[in-house]
């Protein structure tokens, strides 16, 4: 197995039992197969994408062709961990970090390349990603816990709450991509993560205070890279709603994140805004999901929840905007992930042109990646 290589997978084609839509597998391998976190970019043109999968005991990152469904493997790595990063489309260059490196994919050519390794007593933290021109890549970088204490296993979230508490010092970080060269924007006592930029705004990105929701004071952040500057995104003060999964429209403008209440009952809410925190709407939805994602605020997909979870509702779900409130859910697709790791969260995405969802599902034992037609809203039925 080395890079290069072409695989078929067989394309299974199949009818949403609840919805009537046809449902297309795109994966179908003995190894878990998932595309990027849903802020990650990942389209290469509207056709293509990159992902992540694991084969011949190994993971590595891939390239999905929509049309023919070609899978071509872009890189040939080796050792633990799952790779995953974000696209660039100014520069047609895919940026991941593995074992402490940040690397610069070739898409085309296939050439890998190191940029910057991660100073010794700092990792990673949360996401990262490219600015608009190119120039730069974007991170989060924190304190590593000291080593010691009694042996502990490691999953999903185990640490969670306990990197949270511990404040760890951490940075958000601008690397140049022609030199390696890296300048810390921002520094503080506060876990931070998901460090993403705007799609249009090279100066702009957004990041975040980590940890339970319900226990941190201010989630969302806004910085100025050029200048310096640093704002709060829909603050929180006095305010019982938890609020947390922002991301970028496709305009590069607007932030849309997703909150319930801290404590006790009370509405979920979605909402948008702009960067610079102004022409806010936020809106009651109808049940939790887990993430929400769109292209702007007309139309949002939302994953609903894992399908052993109480009061489980395992959809991918559709939001049209109708004024100030919004219409739904609608079912799209019954996805009954479990959600037991990063791989197998749903992840809802939508395709460029916005005419499809793509998310991943775990509900035949191994993560796949399925592609649904969104088509007309109001012929798609009601979650009640």
């Amino acid at each position: 197995m080395s890079k290069g290589q072409v695989w078929q997978d067989r394309v299974f084609r199949y009818v949403d039992s609840h919805s009537g839509r046809e449902v297309v597998r795109l994966t179908d391998y003995l190894g878990h197969s998932n595309h990027l976190y849903f802020t990650n970019p990942c389209w290469i043109g509207d056709r293509s994408l990159v992902f992540t999968s694991d084969r011949h005991n190994q993971s590595n990152l891939f390239r999905c062709d929509l049309d023919g469904g070609a899978i071509t493997q872009l890189t040939d790595l080796e050792g633990r961990g799952r790779p995953a990063g974000a696209y660039c489309a100014a520069t047609g260059k895919h940026y991941f970090f593995w074992q402490r490196e940040l690397c610069e994919l070739d898409v085309r050519t296939l050439e890998l390349r190191t940029i910057y390794r991660v100073p010794e007593g700092m990792g990673t933290s949360g996401e990262y990603s490219p600015t608009a021109d190119g120039r730069y890549v974007c991170t989060g970088l924190g304190e590593r816990p000291q080593a010691g204490g009694p042996a502990r296993i490691s999953y999903a979230y185990s640490g969670f709450r306990d990197t949270f508490l511990a404040r760890p010092r951490s940075q958000v970080v601008r690397i140049e991509v022609a030199t390696g060269e890296a300048e810390v924007l921002h520094e503080e006592r506060a876990w931070i993560g998901h460090v993403n930029t705007s799609p249009t705004h090279p100066e702009i990105l957004t990041f975040c205070h980590e940890g339970p929701w319900h226990e941190v004071e201010q989630r969302i952040w806004g910085l100025n890279v050029r200048s310096g500057a640093l704002w709060k995104i829909r603050p929180q003060e006095g305010d019982n709603t938890a609020i947390g999964h922002e991301y970028w429209f496709a305009d590069g403008e607007h932030v849309g994140y997703h909150g319930h209440p801290r404590s006790g009952p009370g509405r979920q809410i979605f909402g948008c805004r702009r960067w610079d925190d102004s022409s806010a709407v936020e809106a009651e939805f109808p049940f939790r999901s887990t993430h929400f994602c769109s292209l702007d605020a007309d139309m949002v997909v939302g994953d609903g929840n894992a399908v052993m979870a109480p009061n489980s509702r395992p959809f991918i779900q559709l939001f049209r905007r109708e004024g100030q409130t919004y219409a739904g859910p609608r079912i799209l697709a019954y996805h009954r992930s479990t959600f037991n790791n990063q791989h197998a969260h749903p992840h809802p995405r939508f395709t460029p042109d916005g005419r499809h969802v793509l998310y991943t599902s775990d509900l035949t034992g191994y993560s796949n990646m399925y592609l649904v037609e969104v088509g007309d809203f109001d012929d798609l039925p009601e979650l009640k």
